[in-house]
């Protein structure tokens, strides 16, 4: 684990008073290495080393999506188990692996080895003081904005398009759960960097990102201070905001400080465009590979749902989407709370 520094964030702010902070920071970057060169071993897995350690890693790929995708890393230690990663069109999700340096990759379609069409992203997210979630935008609940985080704004190179936000999405961001909660900002400019980067979405997809802590982190450029357009749930990308639970609760249940966030968060953004949180609305799908619904069917959905409700996907994961009832109780709470 890289050292942090637990610096508040008005020191930070001072950053010309203070330069052993400000030269603690180091910037993020990402690797691709094709994987067509590296042989298979007896297990059918390639194996790669990366001469830069990395925190996360993904894959990427023209055409067909594999139909399955298994990853292991190891850093100074033994290998890790092998983790099977969700495809979409282009990519795979990320997995944030802890500091590592080599990885084995398998990847089959229709049984057949298809590896060798992939490319390893390796992500370093470089390091920065851990922030404090002490900033309220547009009356939201605490968060930690982009600028505390560490988004590299050069990066956004996606045009914010408005949108009408009629609900919100729920995921969790799925690969590992190994990460402490002062390493939060680190996953979150990693998949940032992976989002916006090397899936060239030009920005992180969603909306915003809860902690197993319960810190809320800033996420899309716009998507908090007014209503944008995420890249969260390909076809239900419009209208919608989408919140995601960072881990993977397919493995294990999300903590009740993630639960409380997700219904804090939910709430105030529903809140602002009058959207009752126990309520249902009606959304009408774009076309999507991914999607359950064809292009152009009106689909009726609670205002707070999951992913898995309108994509081929275990997001949130079982143990995630068994909270979401608890989430819609607790969010109408709060709107009715806040009523004058």
């Amino acid at each position: 684990m890289r050292p942090r520094l637990g610096l508040p964030i008005a020191l930070l702010l001072a950053a010309t008073a203070l330069p052993a902070a400000a030269s603690a920071a180091t910037p993020e970057s990402s690797t691709r290495i094709p994987l067509r060169d590296v042989p298979l071993d007896r297990s059918q897995a390639r194996q790669v080393h990366v001469d830069a350690p990395f925190d996360l890693i993904g894959l990427a790929w023209r055409g067909p999506a594999p139909d399955r995708v298994e990853v292991r890393t190891r850093g100074a230690g033994a290998w890790s188990e092998w983790v099977r990663l969700e495809a979409d069109a282009g990519g795979s999700e990320p997995l944030w692996t802890g500091q590592a340096d080599t990885a084995q990759v398998r990847a089959t379609r229709g049984g057949v080895d298809v590896t060798g069409e992939l490319e390893l992203i390796a992500v370093d997210p470089g390091s920065r003081p851990a922030p404090t979630a002490d900033t309220r935008i547009a009356g939201s609940p605490p968060v930690v904005t982009r600028a505390q985080w560490g988004a590299d704004e050069a990066l956004m190179t996606w045009t914010p398009e408005p949108t009408e936000t009629k609900a919100v999405i729920v995921h969790h961001t799925a690969g590992g759960n190994d990460h402490s909660c002062a390493e939060s900002a680190d996953v979150v400019r990693a998949i940032y960097r992976y989002h916006a980067v090397e899936l060239g979405w030009g920005d992180i997809g969603y909306h915003a990102l809860v902690d197993k802590c319960g810190t809320v982190f800033e996420g899309r450029a716009g998507g908090l201070h007014g209503n944008v357009i995420g890249g969260h749930a390909r076809g239900f990308n419009r209208h919608t905001f989408g919140v995601s639970m960072m881990g993977n609760h397919e493995r294990v249940a999300p903590s009740r400080e993630t639960v409380e966030a997700v219904a804090e968060i939910s709430a105030w953004k529903l809140s602002t465009v009058g959207v009752p949180a126990a309520g249902t609305t009606e959304l009408v799908a774009e076309p999507a590979g991914s999607s359950l619904h064809p292009a152009g069917t009106t689909v009726t959905l609670p205002t707070i749902f999951g992913h898995r409700d309108v994509s081929k996907t275990a997001c949130p994961g079982r143990f995630g989407y068994e909270e979401l009832g608890t989430v819609r109780d607790r969010a109408a709470v709060l709107q009715r709370d806040a009523r004058p």
